[in-house]
């Protein structure tokens, strides 16, 4: 009896290691990419407020060549603290078709995220609106949820 357990185990062992050599095992796992941003206006209404935030998108969504763009379909997460508020993504005038991350090359070269119920405008900067954008480090401890903060 013992002598059958072993051969039906050894059995087992054998077709799960070739099974596991038969599937293929090119998978990728993605990395999550993450922004940080700050926002200086310099004129205007707002002038001399700083507002900050950040930017999550996979890797796989993108070539990293030319301009491509990120949509909340593509799994762009964004968090902004405005006026000392956090606001995500969901918050977006125009949630889900907004907001839209253009790259250049690989890098954010400006986000479409409008939180007012006019007309969108542009801000990511443009003239009184300074942005300056960070890519975080892989190692980071900084939040990446919009309910815990904003990275200073």
């Amino acid at each position: 009896m013992k002598q059958k357990i072993n051969k039906r185990y050894i059995y087992q062992q054998i077709f799960t290691t070739l099974s596991l050599s038969i599937i293929p095992l090119n998978f990728v796992c993605a990395e999550p990419v993450i922004y940080d941003f700050t926002v200086n206006v310099t004129e205007g209404s707002l002038k001399g407020n700083t507002y900050n935030g950040f930017i999550v998108y996979d890797d796989e969504t993108i070539t990293g060549t030319e301009e491509e763009m990120i949509t909340v379909e593509d799994g762009l997460k964004v968090c902004m603290n405005f006026f000392n508020q956090n606001y995500d993504e969901t918050k977006d005038s125009d949630y889900p078709q907004y907001p839209q991350l253009t790259l250049k090359d690989g890098k954010p070269e400006s986000l479409d995220f409008w939180l007012e119920p006019n007309p969108r405008r542009q801000w990511w900067n443009e003239n009184g609106w300074l942005v300056t954008v960070t890519q975080r480090p892989e190692n980071s401890n900084l939040p990446v949820n919009c309910l815990n903060g904003v990275a200073p």
